[in-house]
This record gives C-alpha cells, sequence and structure tokens, in this order.
C-alpha cells in the first residue's frame, strides 16, 4: 500500500464515496493516516467518506477462486462505513463476511501471517534437531501429526514472499515488549538460508571449485514471484564464499533456460530450493541423461516427504 499514490489521488473522492483498503496494513492505518489525509480535503471520514479495511485472503496462482469463496473480515471506521462494505462484497463473495472495526481487522491480517511464520519457524527448529540426531524429520513430524490435537507444518528453506516474512514486524513496532516469540521466529527464519548454504558447502567438500545448479528461484513453488526470496538468497551467500551458482527457473524469466539438462552439463551438484511442479516432472522423467552429463551426480533436496508412509 503506497500512501503517496493514495495521498496524490484523495483530492479526486466525491462525497458519499466508499474507499475499501485491501493491501496487509500497520494497525491504527485507518484511523492515523488515512482519516486525516481524506479529512485535509474537508470530506468527514464516517459520514461524508466512508472507510474500510477488508485484507485480501488470496493464495497466489489461484486469485479468482479465493476471492470468491474464502471468508472476509470487514473493519469499518464506523459502523456505517462497515454496513456500505459489506453490502459491495456481499455481491460477489460466496464466503462468510465478518464485521468488526478497522483496527481489529488490520490486527486480524497480521495475526493470520505472523501465526504462519511462527509455526514455519518450529518446523525448521525441528528440522534442525533432528539433523544433528539424524532423524528424518518428514518422518517424525508425519507421525507427530497422528496426535489429533497436533499439526506441525513442513520445514523448509526459509520464509519469502511480500506478506508473512513481513507482516510480523508490523506487530512487533506497535508492541516490541511483548513480542519475543514474534521476533525470534523472525530471526529463525531468516538465518535458514544460510543454515541450507552451509549444508552445501558440507557435501561439496573435496571436490575443487565445484559447479552448482540451483533448481527453483522464487519464493514459493509453483509462482512467479520472486520477491524475499530464500532461494535466492542462499544463491547469493554461496557466490559470496565463491562458489559458482547457476539458478534455474522455468517460471521466472530472468532464470529460464531451455532445461535442467542443458543446465547441469558438467555441473557437481543440483540443488533443489523450489519444488515447481514443472522442476520435478523433468528431473524425473530426465534423471539419467542428467545423472550422464553432470561431472558429479550430485543432487540435494531438503527435508524432501519420506515414500510410503501411508499403510
Amino acid at each position: 500500500f503506497r500512501i503517496s499514490f493514495f495521498g496524490h489521488h484523495v483530492n479526486n473522492f466525491l462525497p458519499f464515496a466508499i474507499v475499501i483498503i485491501e493491501s496487509t496494513i500497520p494497525t491504527l492505518t485507518c484511523r492515523e493516516i488515512i482519516t486525516p489525509l481524506i479529512e485535509k480535503t474537508g470530506l468527514t471520514v464516517g459520514e461524508e467518506i466512508l472507510l474500510a479495511h477488508c485484507q485480501e485472503r488470496i493464495l497466489p496462482g489461484n486469485l479468482f477462486y479465493e476471492m470468491v469463496h474464502n471468508d472476509r473480515v470487514i473493519g469499518g471506521i464506523n459502523e456505517a462505513s462497515g454496513q456500505a462494505a459489506r453490502e459491495i462484497y456481499q455481491s460477489f463473495v460466496m464466503g462468510d463476511l465478518y464485521l468488526t472495526d478497522d483496527v481489529t481487522a488490520e490486527l486480524c491480517k497480521l495475526m493470520e501471517n505472523t501465526y504462519r511464520d511462527v509455526n514455519i519457524a518450529l518446523a525448521n527448529e525441528f528440522a534442525l534437531v533432528a539433523q544433528g540426531l539424524g532423524v528424518d524429520i518428514k518422518k517424525a513430524i508425519y507421525l507427530a501429526n497422528k496426535h489429533p490435537r497436533v499439526n506441525i507444518l513442513n520445514p523448509g528453506i526459509g520464509v519469502g514472499g511480500h506478506c508473512i516474512s513481513i507482516d510480523p514486524w508490523f506487530i512487533k513496532e506497535v508492541d516490541p515488549q511483548n513480542c519475543k516469540l514474534i521476533f525470534t521466529a523472525r530471526m529463525i527464519n531468516d538465518e535458514m538460508p544460510n543454515k541450507i548454504a552451509s549444508k552445501i558447502r558440507k557435501k561439496l567438500r573435496g571436490i575443487p571449485e565445484p559447479r552448482i545448479i540451483a533448481l527453483g528461484a522464487t519464493y514459493k513453488p509453483n509462482t512467479c514471484d520472486l520477491r524475499e526470496s530464500p532461494a535466492l538468497r542462499i544463491v547469493h551467500v554461496l557466490r559470496e564464499d565463491g562458489y559458482k551458482v547457476q539458478v534455474y527457473d522455468p517460471l521466472a524469466k530472468e532464470y529460464a533456460h531451455d532445461s535442467i539438462l542443458q543446465v547441469a552439463k558438467g555441473a557437481d551438484c543440483i540443488v533443489v530450493l523450489v519444488e515447481h511442479d514443472v522442476i520435478m516432472m523433468e528431473l524425473a522423467e530426465k534423471w539419467d541423461e542428467i545423472n550422464k552429463v553432470m561431472r558429479h551426480p550430485i543432487i540435494m533436496r531438503f527435508w524432501a516427504p519420506p515414500k510410503d508412509l501411508d499403510p
């Protein structure tokens, strides 16, 4: 959400317009930033201009379905604003609509993403502990989740994107004294790319001037979004250490090459950082050929799910 852009256009608002902010914003943004900007025009927020916050809840790649089917939280600056916003969303949202005040709605979205960040950090810590014990973390998680009140997430190489890796800081800024867990989780997830880079370095000891192929550059599978990508942070760390790393990602234009087979020629190690469906399919179908063209056929896939666990 760009305050400068909003402020530039606020003079174009007509009386009795409804302003709805869908972007994820820090708490009190509607009251302390948006409202004063609007009222500089002489229009009274809550009367002549209605204002509400209704955060988006969408998964990249499935935008239109989730826009229509997901439940939504609508926070009005006052009751009239909330009711007006609800009428708009009722016209296309099939999920339930929940009315509240603007600050609660702002905090709600930050809580959703922070909850995910903290739980990913827990899974990542479990993975590091299991690694030290020689335990298959995916198998351990699978078995732990057989408990009816346990739902441990899958560990990963870090947290990226423009939501989960950023929103926890908005909460910490409001009340840093009461956000020790949130801060610690952020530090754990931010450190994961360094942990993964360390695992790669250890695997390649003894190989002179190893050439690495990093598969996947985006922040998560099956998207083209590179923002805050932990995969790219891993690549950066390895290059800073002097390793030759070539990135292949068919979903990101700047890293798209003809095929894995093409980039793997003469490579010493393939590191699967982002498991796009198309990448995993090509690896499965072409592995024998890929294996033959590599100098050292080493492949690293972090905390891959164990096979055949279900009875």
